[in-house]
């Protein structure tokens, strides 16, 4: 991400939440009409195995922080 997206990024988060809950909804509107490449097996595959990386690393941490 460069400097101006995470500027962006920053001042998303700086927003109210209900703001951020329109802004999001307005982005998702915005993002949906645009023109995407078709994504190749190799791609969604590595997609996919990023995906299970976090959610492996969020089980983890959700264990870590439950108590016995």
């Amino acid at each position: 991400m460069n400097a101006a997206s995470q500027t962006i990024l920053e001042a998303f988060n700086a927003l109210p939440e209900i703001e951020k809950h329109a802004l999001a909804s307005e982005i998702i509107k915005t993002v949906t009409l645009m023109d995407y490449p078709q994504l190749t097996d190799d791609a969604l595959t590595e997609i996919a195995d990023n995906l299970f990386v976090m959610h492996d690393e969020t089980e983890g941490n959700d264990a870590e922080t439950q108590p016995r």
